[in-house]
């Protein structure tokens, strides 16, 4: 899949470095690319880590500090070096190298004071809290509260991207009004109240609104395939089907 050509101006979003198939093929091979695409894990991928630690019972200081000290081990100690090509899935492994970590080095060793290693990210537990809508969890495991949040990461970068493609080619207008209609069964605004919104017809907005769509599940399955060892039409859509389940649930 190409990336999204208005997307590619943007250097967080810049192929392939995010893409968990470089940190594969990057292993003992090139490694500014290896570094740099470690370095988008950790800033795109914490929040799932922090909210399955908070679903594990810990405060916010330690969810964070934990959630630093994994990605830490990560980088320092080659933990993507361990990730066999079969476990193919970023999503699958960050949740077990969390788990793993969890058990075996911070309770054996206690908790990493802060300031005791550098600090990968700037993390404030405050913001965390607001985006892991903790009240909402309920009686989520700490397994599915990782996987929503993994989902939920996508949909907001996939959102980005798509708000970035409009905005790069002079409709930011026009994507402000009609994003509304994305993730809405039904009950959403009317195409002729969007037509008068944006002084066109009804016609043009049905139009609009299905490009819009078009676009959207494209820049998702290629958010999905960058997490994937195996980027086939296939495992992305049994991605995708997994991940809108989990908000089912």
């Amino acid at each position: 899949m190409e990336p999204d050509a208005n997307a590619t101006n943007h250097s967080e979003y810049q192929f392939p470095n995010t893409r968990w198939s470089v940190i594969l093929d990057a292993q003992g091979g090139d490694s500014e690319i290896r570094d740099r695409a470690l370095g988008q894990i950790c800033r795109i991928y914490w929040l799932p880590v922090y909210a399955f630690a908070r679903g594990q019972g810990l405060q916010p200081a330690d969810a964070e500090d934990l959630t630093q000290n994994v990605l830490a081990c990560l980088v320092d100690k080659g933990g993507f070096d361990r990730v066999a090509e079969e476990k193919g899935k970023l999503r699958s492994f960050l949740r077990v190298v969390t788990k793993n970590y969890l058990r075996n080095d911070w309770k054996k060793a206690g908790r990493q004071k802060r300031g005791g290693r550098d600090v990968l990210l700037s993390l404030d537990h405050h913001d965390a809290e607001q985006l892991c809508f903790l009240d909402s969890m309920g009686s989520e495991s700490p397994d599915e509260i990782f996987d929503r949040h993994w989902g939920l990461n996508l949909l907001d970068r996939t959102m980005e991207r798509l708000q970035a493609s409009y905005v790069g080619e002079g409709k930011g207008e026009m994507f402000a009004v009609l994003s509304c209609v994305l993730g809405r069964g039904g009950g959403g605004p009317r195409y002729q109240d969007l037509a008068a919104e944006l002084g066109t017809s009804e016609g043009a907005i049905k139009v609009a609104v299905h490009r819009l769509r078009k676009r959207y599940r494209r820049l998702l399955k290629e958010e999905i395939a960058r997490t994937l060892g195996d980027e086939s039409e296939e495992a992305v859509e049994e991605e995708i089907r997994y991940l809108f389940g989990v908000f089912t649930r």
